[in-house]
């Protein structure tokens, strides 16, 4: 019972930080992109000042605050706020946190002070750090990991640079950026991408989950808006009898192409059903990228969308950032990566600042996400493209 207790929390924490849930707000379109009070508490803070090199690995080090620690020395830097004492997310603020702080150890003594502050509900607590942040010397605020945080944070940015890590619901001020996981966007560079190979007519193979739909929906809207025809949606179980479910109506539609909405079990499970002969797309929640021949030898020939940290290891931006310390869950690995990018953006922000130029006009970062452009207020990011060949992932297209 505590387990599957343990696991549903997991799915539904993985699936707000990406975009799974029902209030998520709709994409702008490509592409072009255009609450609760905070409680009167203090919670832990945990302070980072500026860089002292450790002797083994040249790092920043850190200090953990009581609960009760009064303001801290008014001190220019970075401030991280991520829910690090939220049951539910946590370990996604952990990931987050430990990739934004591989980023500052890679600068090693020209990293910027940083402070990371460690929030509860990021709707109830966000806006109390952020103020205190700011009261602290913050040259620039980094947060909103969920859906509310990015909000809180998009309210409460003023002539301070933000950057969230999700999306908001509601339009931004000039000094807020933000960037994501997301994979109803990912699942519409999908569909460009199959359109650009020149496909015209798709049908759609969907898992039953609720993030699945989402994706086949994101997927759908950009092919129809991009001229595209579909032919065939399918939605299947898994189970024994779904193959023929599958086969049939696909046999029938004469696709020119596959698009396949799932998570790696179930993409493994519909591959060997749909037409011979036939290019398969998915995003890279159908991928586990970290998995073996034999494991992936049952996607063979589906092409997929992915973030350079897991697909092009050689790649000069990869290489610069140390792996996690530990062992992690892929999808947490991929906010580990995040981390990376936040801390990295940042430094593209300030920088765009300290030279007195629009914060509206930085340049393109090839980060480890992706290639990051801003488009708006948003940083935007275009992905690998990768196919299973003999089990192997073969890189096809860098991102650009």
């Amino acid at each position: 019972m505590r387990t599957t207790i343990r696991f549903a929390l997991t799915a539904a924490c993985m699936m707000s930080i990406l975009g799974g849930c029902a209030n998520v707000a709709p994409l702008a379109p490509l592409p072009s992109t255009a609450s609760r009070q905070p409680q009167p508490q203090t919670p832990v803070i945990v302070a980072q000042t500026a860089p002292q090199p450790a002797p083994a690995q040249k790092a920043p080090l850190e200090s953990e605050l009581p609960v009760n620690a009064p303001v801290e020395k008014i001190v220019p830097h970075i401030a991280l706020i991520v829910p690090l004492n939220s049951k539910t997310f946590g370990k996604v603020a952990d990931a987050v946190k430990q990739g934004f702080i591989a980023g500052a150890t890679a600068d090693g003594k020209a990293a910027t002070p940083y402070r990371i502050y460690a929030a509860d509900d990021e709707a109830a607590t966000l806006a109390l750090l952020y103020r205190k942040a700011a009261a602290e010397g913050a040259m620039a605020i980094v947060g909103g990991v969920t859906r509310d945080g990015a909000n809180v944070l998009a309210r409460e940015s003023g002539n301070i640079p933000s950057l969230a890590l999700n999306a908001p619901e509601a339009s931004v001020p000039d000094s807020f950026f933000y960037t994501s996981l997301n994979l109803d966007w990912e699942a519409r560079l999908v569909a460009r991408a199959a359109s650009q190979d020149g496909f015209k007519r798709v049908a759609m193979v969907t898992s039953a989950t609720a993030l699945a739909k989402r994706m086949q929906d994101s997927f759908e809207k950009e092919w129809q808006r991009l001229g595209g025809e579909v032919v065939a949606k399918v939605t299947f179980n898994n189970d024994t009898n779904d193959g023929q479910r599958i086969k049939s109506p696909l046999d029938r539609a004469l696709p020119d192409v596959v698009f396949i909405a799932g998570d790696p079990r179930a993409a493994r499970f519909a591959r060997p059903y749909l037409p011979t002969g036939v290019p398969v797309f998915a995003t890279s929640h159908a991928l586990d990228a970290r998995a073996g021949n034999v494991a992936n030898i049952d996607l063979e020939g589906v092409r997929f969308l992915e973030m350079p940290w897991f697909v092009e290891k050689d790649h000069p931006a990869v290489m610069a950032y140390s792996r996690p310390v530990e062992s992690m869950p892929i999808d947490y690995e991929r906010l580990y990566a995040l981390g990376i990018d936040a801390w990295r953006l940042t430094q593209v922000i300030l920088k765009s600042v300290n030279s007195q130029s629009t914060l509206r006009n930085i340049p393109p970062l090839d980060g480890v996400t992706g290639r990051l452009t801003l488009d708006g207020g948003q940083f935007t990011r275009a992905l690998s493209t990768v196919e299973i060949r003999d089990g192997q992932i073969v890189l096809t297209r860098s991102a650009e």
